[in-house]
């Protein structure tokens, strides 16, 4: 039977900024551009994605649907 699960990594990340505050609200506006870094698993992070058997139901149907249409979803 396959789960859905998710875990925690944590790392470090090079930004250019003046200052500590500035770096910060830069990485949080551009987040989403900045490549993740090598990191280390956070341990005790390894957990089902959800508790709730719909919701996994649900989850692992749409990867299914997604894995079928050559997505890696």
């Amino acid at each position: 039977m396959r789960l859905a699960v998710t875990w925690e990594m944590a790392g470090y990340v090079d930004v250019k900024a003046d200052t500590l505050e500035e770096a910060m609200e830069k990485f949080n506006k551009e987040s989403d551009y900045i490549k993740l870094p090598n990191g280390d698993y956070v341990d005790g992070s390894f957990r089902l994605s959800t508790d709730d058997v719909e919701e996994m139901e649900t989850i692992i149907d749409w990867k299914k649907i997604a894995n079928s249409n050559g997505k890696d979803g």
